[in-house]
């Protein structure tokens, strides 16, 4: 046998034999450690993807020109309207924001100013991006003139004060329309506004046409009330409930009171069993 470096051979005695190599087996390749940087940089890429990208975006949506408000649309909300807010007035209260950024305006700010306006019982908006504000406003409904101060404002149907009345002129076209005026002995409150508004549809039911020159209704307080219509030449006491039955009787009346009495202060008509007749002059 002959041994030389990586190889053996092997000659057996007889001839014709074979020579069988032998090769050391090479030593296996190395394989590469994969990198913990590479590793963890996938996965940042995509979280820091997934965080800046819509950063990005609502850093754009609320700085580009795009979004800054250019139109303010004005409606009414169904059925609540009386013609007393003009659509420019609301645009006037909403001029601060013009140009502003849409996405950012705060819609309870907006409200607020628009609500400034005594006339504006309610206010709903909703933003139209990219630039659009649609605004409904519901107006407060005048149904009576209160008397306040020496002067007259307008109340709406639970006695609440909206606004006060300008000029001569606008209380005329305030008469004209039918609102009644309303005063109160004591403080306004809207019970008595509610119940004077009751006392003129029970008047108007018996005698529409006292009712429909009906000139103001005092509230005197616990359901009596103090009735001055240019119907007649004096004023009428009654009681919540009572008109229909006491006025009747008093149309009756009517041609034995003018005959007895020249002038008449007040009739008064709350008792039960009588109606009291006070003359001019004989005191209250």
């Amino acid at each position: 046998m002959t041994l030389s470096a990586g190889m053996a051979t092997m000659v057996p005695a007889g001839a014709g034999g074979r020579i069988l190599d032998f090769r050391r087996r090479g030593t296996p390749p190395r394989r590469r450690r994969r990198s913990v940087l590479l590793a963890l940089a996938r996965p940042m890429l995509a979280a820091f993807a997934v965080v800046t990208l819509p950063m990005g975006l609502a850093a754009w949506v609320l700085t580009a020109p795009l979004f800054r408000l250019r139109d303010v649309e004005v409606g009414s909300i169904a059925g609540r309207a009386y013609g007393r807010v003009p659509a420019a007035s609301v645009r006037q209260s909403l001029a601060a924001f013009e140009g502003q950024n849409l996405v950012r305006l705060s819609l309870a700010e907006a409200a607020r100013r628009v609500q400034r306006d005594p006339w504006i019982a309610s206010v709903e908006m909703v933003k139209e991006l990219p630039d659009r504000l649609r605004v409904k406003v519901a107006e407060r409904k005048p149904v009576a003139l209160l008397i306040a101060g020496g002067g007259f404002v307008y109340a709406d149907s639970e006695g609440r004060a909206i606004a006060p009345v300008a000029t001569p002129a606008e209380l005329e076209e305030a008469r004209r329309a039918g609102l009644l005026a309303v005063s109160f002995s004591r403080h306004p409150h809207p019970e008595g506004m509610a119940a004077a508004l009751k006392v003129a549809a029970e008047l108007g039911r018996v005698q529409p046409t006292w009712a429909a020159k009906l000139a103001r209704i005092e509230v005197l307080g616990e359901g009596d009330f103090r009735l001055q219509t240019d119907a007649l030449p004096f004023p009428l006491l009654v009681t919540r409930g009572q008109v229909g039955p006491k006025v009747q009787r008093l149309v009756e009346l009517l041609p034995e009171l003018s005959r007895r009495y020249p002038r008449i202060e007040a009739v008064d008509l709350r008792f039960s069993r009588r109606i009291v007749v006070q003359p001019v002059g004989t005191g209250a």
